[in-house]
């Protein structure tokens, strides 16, 4: 007998993780039909008895969708579950603002696992063909109200970002929160270094918390003399990490007590923290142009992402922020901001917000207002700053489709400016 033998389902969202959704409910048994909007307006599914509804986590909470499955008394799900339910192996939840993805694909080499979810492929799809280990990356979207059960789980840190959905950062904290909501005693919860104390108070979990220091010996993950240790364990030294930043380095530290937790080899750790790459758009080195050096962290869509990646330079920078606003109020960026920040350029929906806060935070270097991205790349070759980093702060909504696009036409700008010499 299948898992959704009988079952039918109405999956809302055509993305890829609705796809997904619907051959893994096709696989194992079941029934199901995709909808989507339709010129912006609610497709109502067809008439039937339904048992279920997979809906996109991307579509908001006051969409019509969620109206009518409640009026209808049909139980929501995710594509997220429906993974966790089919899976024949272990499944490993990351959470957190930022890290997510360096921390799950860290994960995975150490375990000789896959990584998926968030990181753009499914885990309904990961979960047919992985037999080992399963590193699902889950946004706050995800983690609304799922019902998950991982044998290990990983919140790398909770920073204010995503509140133009979520209404408030609390309930952001409680979304993060409930990737261990489920969890037994059997599990762990490995909580990063920078998660605080305040945006745990709605975690209730019986899992065990092991927690990482990089300063420091702790009961759990930390760095001491220059190594990772695991419970007095001396684990490797930290040379064999690849990535730089202390941010990675905290990454890294998180990882690494996760894998140990799973039984990882040492030398599986090593191979896998001295083989490790950023990834694209994250502080990602473009070249030369104009005699400064150009760096794309266009995967940077809150603040904390964004010092994390001016702390990776060295030199005189010029930043650029901006793009569609997700809540986020700029003014404790520039309070933040070290003075080797010279020039600011804020760029699309939210430059003149930006330029606000930084008014009110008395930020001692220059703000300059771009209308695109390649206006703001223009007034940057102006700048006295020997580093350009595009590092956001914001979604890209407003002039692209995904960061990933910006990023890449940052890089396009930039490869026009060298091709000038």
């Amino acid at each position: 007998m299948k898992i959704y033998d009988g079952k039918n389902f109405f999956i809302y969202g055509d993305g890829t993780s609705g796809r997904a959704a619907l051959r893994a409910i096709k696989k194992h048994g079941g029934k199901a039909k995709i909808y989507s909007d339709k010129n912006g307006v609610f497709v109502k599914p067809k008439d039937g008895v339904y048992d279920g509804a997979v809906i996109s986590p991307g579509i908001r909470r006051d969409h019509a969708v969620y109206d009518y499955a409640l009026a209808n008394k049909i139980p929501t799900t995710g594509e997220v579950e429906i993974g966790f339910a089919i899976a024949d192996c272990p499944v490993i939840g990351v959470t957190g603002t930022n890290g997510k993805t360096t921390v799950t694909s860290l994960i995975a080499a150490m375990l000789g696992g896959t990584a998926c979810g968030n990181i753009g492929y499914p885990i309904t799809t990961a979960a047919e063909r992985e037999k080992k280990v399963l590193v699902c990356e889950l946004s706050s979207f995800q983690l609304y109200d799922a019902v998950i059960y991982p044998k290990a789980a990983v919140i790398t840190n909770i920073e204010a970002d995503h509140i133009d959905w979520h209404g408030s950062f609390e309930e952001y904290c409680r979304c993060k929160c409930n990737i261990a909501s489920n969890m037994d005693g059997d599990g762990v919860l490995v909580l990063g270094e920078d998660v605080k104390v305040g945006a745990l108070k709605t975690l209730k979990t019986e899992a065990r918390i092991i927690r990482c220091s990089s300063v420091g010996a702790v009961d759990g993950a930390y760095i001491e003399d220059g190594f990772f240790k695991f419970f007095g364990e001396r684990v490797c030294s930290t040379d064999y990490l690849r990535l730089g930043g202390a941010h990675n380095l905290k990454n890294a530290l998180t990882a690494v007590a996760v894998a140990k937790s799973m039984g990882a080899d040492n030398r599986d750790i090593i191979k896998a923290l001295s083989t490790a790459k950023l990834d694209a758009h994250r502080v990602e080195y473009v070249g030369t142009a104009c005699g400064k050096k150009w760096i794309d962290d266009s995967k940077a869509t809150n603040i904390a992402a964004c010092l994390a990646a001016v702390e990776t330079t060295h030199d005189s920078v010029c930043l650029i922020v901006g793009g569609r606003n997700k809540g986020l109020d700029f003014e404790p960026l520039f309070r933040e901001l070290p003075e080797r920040v010279i020039d600011v350029i804020a760029m699309g929906e939210c430059g003149e917000d930006v330029s606000e806060a930084a008014e009110r935070a008395k930020f001692s270097g220059s703000v300059i207002i771009a209308d695109r991205l390649s206006a703001a790349v223009s007034a940057a070759t102006k700048s006295a700053a020997q580093t350009v980093l595009l590092s956001p702060c914001c979604a890209s909504f407003d002039e692209f489709g995904n960061y990933a696009e910006r990023g890449d036409s940052f890089k396009a700008e930039v490869n026009a400016l060298r091709g000038r010499k």
